[in-house]
């Protein structure tokens, strides 16, 4: 069973960052099954130009953590992520079949 791989790139206004999360999932059966959360780069912004300040890699397990539960609480939690992913998937496959 294959792994794919879903990017999602969110916006921290309050915290003027952007965090890139890339989401592994296989698919069985036509259903969508989440499996790693894998939060791997923050861009952080200068307020004052809009501007990109830094770059950082997620390197640590903690800042995954941290980055990983702030991500899935601004997301309404897993299964709204898996239902996004489901959603996704099913489009794809519709332009796919044509």
């Amino acid at each position: 069973m294959p792994v794919h791989h879903f990017r999602i790139v969110c916006e921290d206004v309050a915290k003027a960052r952007q965090v890139e999360v890339l989401v592994d999932y296989t698919v069985l059966g036509g259903l969508v099954q989440v499996g790693a959360i894998r939060p791997t780069k923050v861009t952080l912004y200068d307020v004052a130009t809009n501007k990109i300040a830094r770059e950082l890699p997620v390197w640590t397990s903690t800042g995954r953590r941290l980055l990983r539960r702030s991500f899935l609480k601004n997301r309404s939690g897993f299964v709204a992520l898996q239902h996004e992913i489901q959603s996704h998937f099913e489009q794809r496959e519709a332009l796919t079949a044509v």
